[in-house]
């Protein structure tokens, strides 16, 4: 169908000789902002409705595009395969993730857990409308045409290496992320929280845990346990606070012990008087015993 003019409802066409129109519905499955640029264009319709006393032709140029799209995104779907490596466009953003288009109508989903390794509240923060990003799949269901996809796989885990940079027993220093009723979370690094149990809060019984943390404060704790695998690290602020107790306590009892202030006495080498080392009284006299 040939485009000759255009008019309020939609496009005027031309198909062999006869006349055809084109609602502006069916035109596009997006919406069309300049139709007057079809002018002139030959344009892959389909007809939908004959009207014989008109002599004229209903056209939907709509629905060869989305019969394509369709055989196209069957295709696309039957050779994706998890792992693979694509390109698209953030079509859509909710509170549970972003919808990209990665080619030929085939939309995925990048859910909000599968943004970033670091904890993402909010998509419109991270992502777009309409921003080009690359992404990996996860998953394919082909029989419901689902995608899952993640961005957040295209970068190696701060996890891969966690054991060897957290060891047990080092202190190491982050930010209160959250607080929950059973501890807080401590955020060491994007992408790495630990938790500090209700438990390993303090040495003393608490009532909650604001008691003793609140979000957005630095501190600093020591690390219990750490398991990349599971992607869980257990930290302590009373295994912390025991061990500098404990080191106070050494210091002041070495502080407590007085230094001697008498001087050592020297060994004399005079013969003491009296005793077994001189004369008796009675030698002095003229007296044997």
């Amino acid at each position: 169908a040939r485009c000759t003019a255009v008019n309020k409802g939609g496009l005027e066409c031309n198909v062999a000789g006869i006349r055809g129109f084109m609602p502006t519905s069916l035109i596009s499955p997006w919406r069309i902002e300049s139709p007057e640029e079809m002018i002139g264009q030959t344009l892959e319709s389909l007809v939908t409705e004959v009207v014989p006393h008109a002599r004229r032709l209903v056209l939907s140029r709509r629905a060869v595009i989305e019969k394509q799209a369709s055989d196209a995104k069957s295709k696309m779907l039957e050779t994706l395969e998890p792992g693979e490596k694509v390109e698209g466009i953030v079509r859509s953003i909710r509170d549970f993730g972003a919808f990209v288009d990665i080619g030929h109508g085939v939309e995925g989903l990048v859910h909000v857990s599968q943004l970033a390794w670091e904890r993402v509240s909010d998509p419109k923060e991270f992502l777009e409308i309409g921003q080009h990003v690359h992404a990996m799949i996860k998953k394919v269901d082909r029989d419901t045409g689902k995608i899952g996809l993640s961005i957040r796989d295209l970068v190696e885990s701060p996890w891969t290496r966690a054991d060897a940079k957290y060891s047990v027993g080092s202190t190491v220093r982050g930010t209160v992320s959250r607080i929950a009723d059973f501890g807080a979370f401590v955020k060491l690094e994007p992408g790495i929280e630990g938790l500090i149990h209700v438990s390993e809060l303090a040495t003393r019984r608490i009532r909650s845990v604001a008691d003793v943390v609140q979000e957005g404060e630095q501190i600093e704790c020591r690390v219990l346990s750490v398991d990349p695998a599971e992607q869980r690290l257990s930290l302590s602020l009373k295994a912390l606070n025991k061990s500098e107790s404990a080191h106070k306590e050494d210091s002041s009892s070495e502080e407590d012990i007085p230094a001697s202030s008498e001087k050592p006495r020297k060994k004399s080498n005079v013969a003491l008087k009296g005793g077994i080392g001189g004369q008796s009284d009675g030698a002095r006299f003229g007296l044997k015993w």
